[in-house]
């Protein structure tokens, strides 16, 4: 692994750690829909896309060594899978009936949080695996995937915007930790997911076309031998 792997593998690591220990963890398992929200953002979207990129080929090789893990894995180098499973899981996991009634058992909320960071692995798979015998899509084939995907955050954030009511009781009625109304909180949480989900995406899009760039760049050839002319003659002569 290079300095950079490390990196960005360490820069993975805590965000993991920030959104699932105290105080985001604590927070966001039953007060402000505002952290919940960065939470998500760091266990399902930033911390998975940092270690998934920053993983050695031959780890990777290792994980999928075998042929149902290597058919699996291969399966989701494609986007429709990783697309239904994404949206699936943030769907889901914001359902009033969920959030409500999974947030007074740790339990529930541990395989939630573990729900999240699996989909988070699956969601980045297609656009950030990098192994060549998975087949995996151009640049170009990512790009657009990626920009299939900025429109996922929108769907709850609209509702937390919009919502002139608290969506969620577990919100509605927790103690108010910094004072903030649960609507005003649901707002902020609502501009988080948009505008925090949809910088992540363009940022990593942006990275990408520019690698596409320099890769087309690399892969040009400098110039072309033009053949002499019999005789001896080149050409303008």
């Amino acid at each position: 692994m290079s300095a950079l792997d490390i990196a960005l593998f360490s820069l993975g690591l805590v965000a993991l750690w920030v959104g699932l220990d105290w105080p985001v963890g604590v927070l966001a398992a039953g007060y402000l829909l505002s952290i919940k929200t960065l939470q998500y953002l760091l266990i399902g979207y930033i911390a998975p896309g940092l270690m998934l990129l920053s993983t050695p080929h031959w780890l990777l090789r290792r994980m999928i060594r075998g042929r149902v893990v290597f058919l699996v894995a291969r399966a989701l180098t494609r986007p429709l899978i990783p697309l239904a499973v994404a949206n699936g899981v943030l769907v889901a996991t914001h359902l009033p009936v969920v959030v409500d009634n999974v947030a007074g058992s740790q339990l529930w909320t541990l395989v939630l949080d573990l729900v999240v960071i699996a989909a988070g692995f699956i969601f980045w798979w297609p656009a950030l695996g990098r192994l060549p015998e998975l087949h995996p899509m151009s640049y170009g084939a990512r790009i657009g995937y990626l920009g299939l995907t900025v429109f996922l955050p929108t769907v709850p954030a609209s509702f937390f915007t919009f919502s002139q009511y608290p969506i969620y009781a577990l919100h509605e009625l927790a103690p108010r930790v910094s004072g903030i109304s649960a609507v005003a909180d649901q707002r902020v949480a609502g501009l988080l997911m948009k505008t925090g989900g949809g910088a992540l995406l363009f940022g990593t899009m942006s990275v990408m076309f520019f690698r596409w760039f320099r890769h087309e760049a690399e892969a040009e050839p400098e110039g072309v031998l033009v053949p002499s002319p019999p005789g001896g003659e080149g050409p303008g002569r």
